[in-house]
């Protein structure tokens, strides 16, 4: 392994997620974009320096928010008409509030970040790092406690879901897209002792948290507090979390990295393993634009391993809320081969603490990439000449063929001319999108006149 400035990361594996050049340093050789480390965590994003920029407006905010409220909540203490039993409620509820502000504060902090406002995002709408606050409890805290929902511990079920159709593992080179808090990364990493482990995502405190506890074998202490009332469950309680026993060294080859899923900034083939785990739903994107990641940084022969549910949010189209067997069709049209699948009912997110929890069902399948290439299809028929994968899924190369239509149109000559067997409807949209009219999206139209060609090439052949 190499080092990359000041980041413990296979560097040979890093590319600039602007022009895929190489990154010397924290700079990119090619276009000369900026990179950051978020303490020891390489983040390289196609924003560059100003996703740091945005993880420290967005620690201004929270540090804003957090002591507005305390301020409520000390105004509220102060007066008289309080019972005993509720100044102790609101007091309990009060330190447990402050305690976790000044953790996530000094856990940001501690990775580099300083809290600090910027004008550019003030009219912006900006997420909050902690949405998933309770992901990382999830992760690593509440399995110390027994758990009437499961016959193991909540961690070891997920790991068995994996491994259950995941047959005769060999995870090589393994990522994670999307590792959130880590756990499921570590304990695949624990159990498979790959050559080495990417656990990405795109939440700062996610990031550091993994990091602490794994790479930098540190404790966490992170209090856990509901402001609902619970008949026989505490207000609040603090967890220390320790790092997980790794009596071999292992967290030598894990490595946490900063990206945007839909910007990797790795090399193409680079990976032999990669492991979508409670993603397909939240990207707020195409799955199948998803899958063309997947299919980039994959090697033939390698693996896709995915569990989850498939919970869209309410903003994703209507039409993008894929189905199970949509997402199985897909992965098969971009050359996988789904070997192994399964389905199970699970209670989620469900704290010890916590008499609420969620029902959720959870979709897990593994596909192996197929080592040679998918020859384009000979249509025989009606739907094979209207729907050709490479029609469906957008990476994948535009055969060459015949396309029999009248090149009256400028656009139609382009795009035609364009078509080398090589080059995909993403990339051609790319190269015509320049010389389109402003609000017209090229790959639309690349796509409507593709298929009014074969529209009318069907209507010919019948």
């Amino acid at each position: 392994m190499t080092e990359l400035g000041n980041f413990d990361f296979p560097a040979e594996m890093l590319v600039c997620p602007v022009c895929a050049k190489d990154v010397v340093a924290s700079y990119c050789s090619g276009c000369n974009s900026e990179f950051f480390s978020l303490g020891d965590i390489p983040c390289l994003f196609t924003t560059g320096i100003q996703q740091k920029n945005l993880w420290q407006h967005q620690m201004a905010m929270m540090e804003s928010q957090g002591a507005d409220a305390l301020e409520h909540l000390d105004y509220i203490l102060q007066g008289y008409d309080i019972s005993p039993l509720t100044r102790n409620r609101l007091e309990q509820s009060r330190d447990a509030m402050s305690e976790s502000l000044d953790m996530i504060m000094g856990q940001l902090k501690g990775a580099g970040l300083v809290s600090r406002r910027e004008p550019l995002f003030e009219q912006a709408r900006v997420d909050n790092p902690t949405e998933y606050y309770h992901h990382i409890l999830r992760d690593w805290a509440w399995d110390a406690e027994p758990s009437k929902h499961y016959r193991t511990h909540v961690n070891e079920a997920n790991l068995e879901r994996v491994l259950n159709v995941w047959k005769n593992p060999r995870p090589g080179k393994m990522l994670f897209l999307g590792a959130g808090a880590g756990r499921l990364s570590w304990d695949l990493h624990k159990a498979l002792q790959p050559e080495f482990t990417i656990a990405s995502d795109i939440n700062p405190f996610l990031l550091t948290c993994a990091n602490s506890l794994i790479k930098r074998r540190r404790s966490i202490t992170l209090p856990e507090l509901y402001t609902y009332p619970q008949i026989g469950y505490p207000f609040s309680r603090s967890w220390v979390m320790q790092p997980p026993d790794d009596p071999g060294k292992l967290h030598e080859h894990w490595y946490a990295l900063g990206a945007d899923v839909w910007n990797m900034p790795l090399k193409e083939n680079c990976v032999d393993t990669i492991v979508t785990s409670w993603l397909l739903d939240v990207t707020g994107g195409d799955v199948k634009d998803l899958i063309s990641v997947i299919d980039y940084l994959l090697k033939p022969g390698g693996y896709w391993i995915n569990t989850g549910p498939l919970l869209y949010s309410g903003q994703l189209s209507f039409d993008l809320k894929y189905s199970a067997e949509e997402i199985l069709d897909f992965a098969q049209m971009a050359g996988f081969d789904v070997e192994q699948q399964s389905v199970e009912e699970i209670a989620h997110m469900a704290s010890p603490l916590n008499a609420r929890y969620h029902h959720e069902q959870i979709f897990s399948f593994s596909a192996c990439k197929r080592a040679d290439s998918r020859p384009a299809p000979v249509p025989g028929n009606t739907d094979d000449w209207l729907t050709p994968p490479w029609l469906i899924m957008h990476h994948q190369p535009v055969p060459r063929i015949n396309f029999q239509c009248q090149m009256g149109h400028e656009f139609i000559r382009q795009v035609l001319g364009l078509v080398d067997g090589k080059r995909s409807i993403y990339l051609i949209a790319q190269m015509v999108q320049p010389g389109l009219p402003e609000g017209v999206d090229a790959k639309e139209a690349v796509i409507a006149l593709f298929g009014q060609i074969l529209e009318q090439m069907a209507d010919v052949g019948e």
